[in-house]
């Protein structure tokens, strides 16, 4: 981070919190506009993974992640918004997940986290329409960074392939200077969401097609009861 800063010259400043602690991220945005003055973007982009199924999954991991990757957008977000309602202007910029879209099997904890960023942010938007302050949303699919290692699970599957950081970066830069609301990377994943709310029975067939050898060995580890 110090290199970064180094680099950037006086305008790179950082401030460091704990997006669970709404005190230490109200302490750090107000740290930063001490510095910089308030801010006009915010990016909210700090996120955890977890890979396993409801049943086996301990309760706190469900916590942990609503508390980081919704609640954490949360915090950021209320950081920010006064200063942003009075000068009538701002942008916030959400990176959800195609999760947050589409539930994903064997990721309940966090799609259920990323569906509630993609609510939050839909509420958010409207709401904030009046004042001049766009909201937006980045769904990316899975991403070649050490996110799904750190979750415990490497993403194993060869479709849809991990796209480059900076792609996700880009759609980000993209949002803000185009106010888009809302962009799905890779683009094609949105098909899911089309069938889904076309032909949700469809779409529930292939789900289940996809994921049936997780859910077979999934079964095997709970024998029915005679």
């Amino acid at each position: 981070m110090s290199a970064l800063t180094a680099e950037l010259g006086p305008k790179g400043v950082y401030a460091i919190a704990d997006v669970v602690n709404k005190a230490e991220v109200d302490q750090a945005v107000a740290e930063i506009s001490d510095r910089l003055g308030p801010p006009d973007i915010l990016v909210n982009n700090a996120g955890i993974g977890a890979y396993g199924s409801v049943l086996e999954e301990a309760p706190e991991v469900f916590e942990r992640l609503m508390q980081v990757n919704y609640l954490g957008t949360v915090h950021a977000t209320l950081a920010v918004l006064p200063s942003m309602v009075a000068r009538r202007r701002g942008q916030i910029v959400n990176v959800a997940s195609i999760a947050g879209r589409l539930g994903a099997p064997f990721e309940a904890a966090y799609s259920a986290s990323k569906f509630a960023v993609v609510g939050f942010s839909e509420s958010l938007a409207a709401e904030l329409a009046a004042f001049g302050i766009e909201v937006s949303l980045v769904n990316p699919g899975p991403v070649s960074t050490r996110f799904t290692e750190t979750r415990g699970v490497p993403f194993q599957r060869s479709v849809p392939r991990p796209l480059a950081p900076d792609r996700i970066a880009r759609a980000v830069v993209d949002a803000i200077e185009r106010d888009r609301f809302e962009q799905t990377l890779p683009r094609w994943l949105r098909i899911g969401t089309v069938v889904r709310g076309l032909s949700p029975g469809l779409y529930r067939r292939g789900l289940l097609r996809s994921t049936s050898k997780e859910s077979e060995a999934l079964a095997s580890r709970f024998p029915k009861s005679t």
